[in-house]
């Protein structure tokens, strides 16, 4: 596409062997003047893929072994992007084509109303590419100028810096997918879970009982109650096909339950040290 068509904009993919769903996630983003691949050191088709959309290839900071911060690796894009305006996706998500012209529309603006924007984004069935039913519309600050001095922070279930920024924060309902992979097994999931969870529990030091209380004890069992009182509404409200299936809810729980228990063993480390 010619630079001057093109929606002035940058878009950021963490990618590691995953050729099975990159070329899905590219196609969603014809259109855009750059996108970036920030790769692990991919050994199946992922980056030929990216070489046949056109993409500009940057490589992560630590190569064929697993990403312990992904703030770091969003931050490396951000860094690498030509264009201010910036949204990132991982490699199995959807942009809507909805969402890519509300991000031409306001790309091509000639003043910013926001600097950010909160963006939706809606569970798809994998397989079937269907919506799942949430409580609610949820949302993520994904689209951001640079002029915002937005930077990602946490290792782990990375965002950007929102309390350190001063500027208005937009809303956009226009969604982006994220696939949920409806048959992944209980083991596949806790090995995944135990590795980010153990990762973000490792930034966390207390040796004060009731700051271990409520991030070890009063958080999680907060979490639980919500995600049981979602179930048993969505469960009501939706026909079961149109639901998360129940036992990616208990994946959830266990989540929870899983950060109790590392936070505990942590607590008595830090005391008997």
């Amino acid at each position: 596409m010619e630079k001057n068509k093109c929606i002035k904009a940058s878009i950021g993919v963490l990618t590691y062997n995953s050729g099975k769903t990159l070329g899905k996630c590219l196609e969603s983003l014809r259109g855009f003047c750059e996108i970036i691949i920030s790769d692990g050191g991919s050994s199946d088709n992922t980056l030929q893929i990216a070489k046949r959309f056109g993409c500009k290839i940057i490589q992560q900071s630590k190569l064929n072994t697993p990403i312990d911060d992904f703030a770091l690796e969003r931050n490396r894009m951000l860094d690498a992007a030509a264009y201010n305006w910036f949204f990132y996706l991982d490699s199995d998500e959807i942009m809507s084509e909805e969402l890519k012209n509300e991000i031409k529309r306001i790309s091509e603006e000639s003043s910013e109303k926001f600097l950010v924007y909160n963006v939706a984004y809606y569970l798809t069935n994998k397989d079937t590419g269907k919506i799942l039913k949430q409580y609610k519309t949820y949302y993520q600050s994904r689209f951001f100028n640079k002029k915002s001095g937005a930077r990602f922070v946490k290792k782990m279930h990375e965002r950007i810096n929102i309390e350190k920024l001063d500027c208005k924060i937009g809303k956009i309902d226009s969604p982006w997918y994220v696939p949920l992979d409806i048959n992944l097994s209980f083991k596949d999931y806790q090995s995944k879970v135990k590795y980010r969870l153990t990762r973000m529990i490792l930034e966390y030091n207390s040796k004060n009982f009731f700051q271990f209380f409520k991030k070890g004890v009063i958080d999680p069992l907060k979490s639980i109650l919500k995600y049981l009182i979602k179930i048993i509404y969505c469960r009501i409200k939706y026909k079961k096909d149109e639901n998360i299936p129940l036992r990616y809810e208990m994946f959830r729980i266990y989540s929870q339950l899983f950060i109790m228990k590392i936070i505990f063993i942590k607590y008595l480390k830090n005391i008997f040290k």
